[in-house]
């Protein structure tokens, strides 16, 4: 069966923390009206954003997030590419915690994969509008 892409739109941003809210909004922009799953999405985005800016090249000087969102009739693809891994990883400052990019995306998302090219890394996402993520298969 062929899926259409209904709507597919990209939009890249400066690799800095307050662009988070910025791809978060935008990303809305290009849902449907009165999308089921619009806050998930809002919450996906926002972590793979910053997760691109804490994590890899993107977040240093210069470097820029792209978002490419295809929303279809019965869901929508989010992708977020970023620049590649850091020289040096991130330090996780002393005292820090929370449940982790993979646990809080795989919770909410329908399908999820991360690949790793020349040019950097994109974070891809599935969420349909008549589940609620994994909860669903469950």
């Amino acid at each position: 069966m062929a899926v259409t892409v209904t709507h597919a739109r990209q939009r890249v941003f400066p690799g800095v923390p307050v662009q988070v809210r910025a791809a978060r909004a935008w990303v809305l922009t290009c849902l449907p009206a009165r999308c089921p799953r619009a806050d998930d999405v809002a919450l996906v985005v926002s972590e793979l954003v910053t997760n691109a800016i804490v994590h890899s090249r993107s977040g240093l000087a210069g470097g820029t997030v792209a978002v490419r969102v295809e929303a279809e009739a019965v869901s929508v693809a989010v992708s977020v590419i970023d620049q590649g891994a850091r020289p040096v990883p991130a330090r996780r400052e002393p005292g820090e915690s929370g449940w982790g990019l993979a646990d809080i995306v795989s919770s909410l998302v329908d399908a999820y994969e991360v690949t790793t090219g020349p040019a950097g890394r994109t974070a891809w996402c599935r969420l349909d509008w008549t589940s609620t993520g994994a909860e669903a298969s469950r």
